[in-house]
């Protein structure tokens, strides 16, 4: 019973997928903002960004685990911990790069272009259906969004 009730705190994004609007998009903000505050002062060296690496696929595998646990139907609204994941992915350049919020900013809004668009092969896995599908579409979704902001960064620099 406490089990449920935990990987369902995790399924609705520790609540952002009840929200009654835009639920992925209330999910991957709060996913940006647990980045911000809580992980990204850790990643200091390599060392850190080999540990948010391995958090990003631990959290991609218990997203797996707690879709197959917890849905009721096929990739419903208030399941965001797919967004969560995916967010993370595209904070994968703010990683390595820069830290400043206005790169998390840019990476929130390119992540939610791509994970609403789904263009190209995101579209692909995001008709299939089942537990892996579902998180891999979003992790697509930061992938593409990882790589326009590293082109960025290095336009920039």
């Amino acid at each position: 019973m406490y089990l449920k009730r935990l990987l369902s705190i995790i399924a609705l994004g520790f609540g952002s997928g009840l929200s009654p609007f835009a639920p992925g998009t209330v999910g991957s903000a709060l996913a940006a903002a647990i980045f911000y505050f809580f992980i990204s002062d850790s990643i200091t060296n390599f060392f850190g960004v080999a540990l948010f690496f391995l958090f990003i696929a631990v959290s991609f595998f218990i997203g797996i685990f707690v879709y197959s646990q917890t849905a009721d139907e096929e990739d419903p609204k208030s399941f965001v911990w797919d967004e969560f994941v995916g967010m993370w992915v595209a904070c994968i350049p703010l990683s390595l790069f820069n830290m400043e919020l206005a790169w998390l900013i840019a990476a929130f809004i390119l992540f939610r272009v791509f994970d609403i668009w789904k263009p190209w092969i995101i579209k692909t896995y995001d008709n299939k259906s089942g537990a892996f599908y579902v998180m891999v579409d979003d992790v697509l979704a930061g992938f593409f969004a990882a790589i326009f902001i590293s082109l960025s960064f290095l336009l920039i620099s």
